[in-house]
């Protein structure tokens, strides 16, 4: 099931003052379309719950044409993909979190969205202890089969990401400004690099520039996206913690590696340690604490039984799930059911012992 109308319509429907992801999702749950939203009455717009007059106001002035045209051409000349909400592709993960974005623009290999995903952050001026356990992790995660998501800043970010990249592994850098724009500059060749052999991702539309207040709101993709969030060293300060604050609000795992009680560089991870978030020291902390999530037990043996004969909306919703995690919601979003309707099938599939129910009412089959 998908609302997102033309990709023109919905850049013209976000160029609007005063509408962001939240009121364009309302907007199209209503009334079907972008197109539709923007050629609805007035009168029909002021019914909808939460859109005030303001809103309908600059509804009714138009689009801006000149920022669709612009965002349509820089698209093409960069080679960039753009990901709606609404779109198939759209990030499971990422469509499950309070308020994820309207839209994705992606730039390299679209297969790392499907693959199991874990962040690591942390300072951006890190210790050579801080140094040593980044690439440690990023490279273990990478064995074990995980792509590594980051925000490419100074620091642990760049580390996380090359580490990965050395390894042979994938990762996905979250960017704070346009795909057009390399922040840091001295990250360009890195950024050249993910393009090949991992995926740039923004919120923002091109042409962005890097302003402060843009990178605490990415934090929340690079946790929405993710398993797990991984703090390797941060002070009591770090940005990086808002990042473990955004994971814990999503029902992420929040991992941290205990640091020295002196130096003050790692007051912060230490500080998430005391708040709950998990010890570790060794890779096995990690992959323990997520091989019932992540379905990384060995696989079945060849001889297992059939699946059983499923009908209507088990059979429906049976077809939906798949070894990645989904969130009730958005099982019932792709069936098109009620969530009395979803719960219900999923319980019946739950007992045929055909799927798991994971934390945070997410699902998975087996």
């Amino acid at each position: 099931m998908s609302y997102r109308g033309s990709v023109e319509a919905l850049l013209g429907l976000y160029s609007i003052p005063s509408i962001g992801a939240a009121k364009m999702r309302k907007l199209i749950s209503v009334f079907g379309t972008a197109e539709q939203v923007i050629s609805a009455p007035e009168r029909s717009l002021m019914e909808v719950e939460g859109v005030e007059r303001k809103t309908i106001a600059h509804i009714k002035r138009g689009v801006d044409s000149d920022f669709v045209n612009t965002q349509l051409k820089l698209i093409e000349k960069h080679g960039v993909h753009l990901l709606t909400y609404w779109d198939d592709h759209y990030p499971g993960r990422l469509k499950s979190i309070y308020d994820p974005p309207a839209f994705l623009f992606v730039k390299g290999d679209l297969t790392c969205l499907d693959a199991p995903s874990f962040a690591i952050v942390g300072t951006r001026h890190p210790t050579g202890y801080g140094r040593m356990i980044t690439e440690r992790f990023s490279r273990e995660l990478v064995q074990n089969g995980f792509a590594i998501i980051s925000g490419l800043a100074r620091g642990i970010d760049t580390l996380a990401h090359q580490t990965a990249l050395r390894n042979g592994g994938k990762t996905i850098a979250v960017l704070g400004n346009g795909l057009d724009r390399i922040y840091p500059t001295e990250n360009r060749k890195l950024y050249k690099q993910i393009t090949e052999n991992g995926l740039l991702m923004s919120e923002y539309p091109m042409g962005t520039k890097p302003e402060s207040g843009n990178f605490p709101k990415r934090n929340r993709i690079i946790s929405g996206m993710s398993s797990g969030v991984l703090i390797t060293e941060a002070g009591e300060k770090s940005g990086a913690l808002l990042t473990a604050f955004y994971a814990a609000d999503q029902n992420r795992e929040v991992f941290a590696v205990p640091g020295s009680i002196v130096s003050g560089k790692s007051d912060g991870t230490n500080n998430l340690i005391k708040s709950g978030a998990k010890l570790v020291s060794r890779i096995e902390d990690i992959l323990e604490e997520l091989q019932g999530q992540l379905n990384l037990s060995l696989p079945r043996e060849k001889n297992e039984p059939p699946t059983p004969q499923l009908k209507g909306t088990e059979k429906e919703v049976y077809e939906i799930l798949n070894s990645e995690p989904l969130h009730v919601d958005q099982i019932a979003l792709k069936a098109d059911l009620s969530p009395s309707e979803t719960l219900s099938a999923l319980l019946t599939l739950e007992l045929l012992g055909v799927i798991k129910q994971l934390a945070g009412k997410m699902f998975v089959r087996l």
